[in-house]
């Protein structure tokens, strides 16, 4: 199962009473998952998910609020391998026009005149806004696996409903950004933040601690993987100074010996002779008192120098 498919799964569960709660969830759920399909003389409504668990709950609220008497059928998909959809049919015609109706889905020339845009008198309150917004992401919302990265988007055959339900968003505190692709108009966020914030708003609580465990696993292991290349370029850089310091050391001593530096020199040769390995810093505590990173640079600075002349190099090494 997806995440999305998870959270979609956790959104369709949440116990629900209120009837006015019930109506701006059926609200969504009948301008982004309904078709009026006409025959003849006579009109049914068709509401499809491929999500078991929205099915039920689409059912559940129709017996709610109208005691209503539904057909749901299963249509199974073998293309691309598909999910199965689940239809809920609704074709008593008295029905219809009143489960239309108190949504504002349809106005009063019936249902050839239907309303894309929600009206701001069936969402009263903060809590109608809330199921309005459930219903509308249950119905075409996704969100991505934030292993693979962060994005949630709404998608709209319509400008003029992506631009209503922007502005539904923003009224509960998101704001989302709008562009076209092909031929749907996409609400979407790529904020990690802002999407977590955005599916405990809706309700998904067990799904916002998932997505910020895995959230927080991707930012220790972030760290972690920039920690590592920090101290491998260093390593690298500190492998590289000791070759060329060793090399310089290791002509000195055959050309003049080591004796004939100064002391302080000669001193720092032998140290690295016998610590090829370690950094400037860890050089510098062998001496006693120590001596800073920055002393001991300028030492090998004036050794690179010696060699240098003794080699008769106009330019330093690379």
């Amino acid at each position: 199962m997806s995440f999305s498919t998870t959270v979609k799964d956790e959104l369709a569960k949440i116990p629900v009473t209120d009837k006015d709660e019930l109506h701006a969830e059926l609200a969504a759920y009948l301008r982004y998952t309904s078709t009026l399909r006409f025959h003849q003389s006579k009109v049914s409504l068709i509401l499809s998910t491929e999500i078991p668990s929205l099915a039920r709950r689409i059912v559940y609220i129709l017996k709610e609020l109208y005691d209503a008497r539904v057909d749901v059928s299963v249509v199974k998909n073998h293309q691309l391998k598909r999910k199965s959809q689940y239809r809920i049919l609704l074709e008593e015609e008295h029905l219809l026009q009143t489960v239309c109706s108190d949504s504002g889905y349809v106005q009063g020339y019936g249902f050839f005149d239907r309303s894309l845009t929600m009206s701001g008198a069936y969402l009263r309150s903060e809590e109608e806004l809330r199921a309005y917004i459930r219903g509308t992401f249950l119905s075409v919302g996704s969100v991505s696996n934030p292993e693979k990265g962060y994005h949630l988007e709404f998608p709209f055959r319509e400008e003029e409903q992506a631009l209503d339900v922007q502005k539904w968003l923003e009224k509960a505190g998101f704001s989302l950004k709008c562009v076209p692709r092909k031929d749907y108009f996409i609400l979407y966020l790529k904020e990690a933040e802002l999407i977590s914030d955005l599916l405990a708003y809706m309700g998904a609580g067990a799904s916002v601690l998932s997505f910020e465990s895995t959230r927080v696993m991707k930012d220790v292991r972030g760290r972690v993987n920039r920690l590592v290349n920090f101290e491998t370029a260093n390593l690298s850089k500190t492998v590289s100074a000791s070759y060329r310091q060793m090399e310089d050391i290791a002509f000195l001593q055959e050309r003049v010996g080591l004796d004939s530096l100064p002391e302080n020199l000669a001193e720092l040769a032998r140290l690295r002779l016998e610590n090829p390995q370690a950094s400037l810093l860890e050089l510098g505590k062998l001496f006693q008192p120590p001596i800073s990173k920055s002393g001991i640079n300028h030492r090998f600075q004036k050794i690179h120098k010696l060699a240098k002349d003794l080699r008769g190099e106009s330019s330093e090494r690379s």
